[in-house]
């Protein structure tokens, strides 16, 4: 899915969260480039010039919102991640060909540089006593995006006034629109993003 068709989806049933697509002149990407002299993929170049948020973004979740870095905040530099946010020391555990786009409570949430497609995927990591093991979660930042904001939209379902219940079972209203419109949408990553509803499986 590309930015363009995933902005409109998510502005489509989002009147709370509207993401504007921006055409600056300044090209953030490039100077980003230069900086390490190398080349983004495609979709990731033009998410951060064009989609990327000018301020904090953090789509809500069940337990910690999917935090958006800020065009003003993206950077080679990723506090806790490849730099120490204490000691400002680099941290050799993080590979120089992960980006980081976003966090979901300090986990991190990136796309690979050497994976020069058309889309980027997105992937994201839990890190335990070893390294950083990082899995995909999105075929595209766009499907990323939708997938997060869709989340969001059912926890805050028109007409619903508790989302989820004791057991985390999304509410019936919700989890109608929601379990297919991932099913659509993110098919492969269905459990990706739904595993965390005790129902999710109701829709299979």
């Amino acid at each position: 899915m590309n930015l363009e068709k995933a902005i409109e989806l998510i502005n489509s049933f989002s009147q709370a969260r509207q993401i504007n697509v921006v055409n600056d002149s300044l090209s953030v990407s490039e100077a980003l480039e230069n900086e390490k002299r190398v080349t983004f993929p495609p979709e990731l170049k033009a998410y951060i010039d064009t989609v990327c948020p000018s301020e904090k973004l953090a789509f809500e979740g069940v337990g910690y919102p999917v935090d958006i870095i800020s065009k003003d905040k993206i950077s080679w530099e990723m506090p806790g991640f490849n730099v120490n946010a204490v000691t400002g020391k680099e941290i050799t555990s993080w590979n120089d060909s992960w980006f980081l786009i976003a966090n979901e409570g300090g986990e991190p949430i990136i796309v690979k540089l050497d994976e020069q497609n058309s889309s980027s995927k997105v992937y994201s990591a839990l890190q335990g006593a070893g390294p950083w093991d990082f899995c995909p979660i999105a075929d595209s930042i766009g499907q990323f995006l939708l997938c997060a904001a869709a989340v969001e939209h059912a926890l805050n379902f028109p007409g619903v006034e508790e989302p989820l219940d004791d057991d985390f079972n999304l509410a019936p209203e919700a989890a109608q629109w929601l379990f297919p419109f991932i099913k659509k949408y993110a098919r492969d990553y269905y459990d990706e993003w739904l595993s965390v509803f005790e129902n999710y499986m109701d829709a299979i």
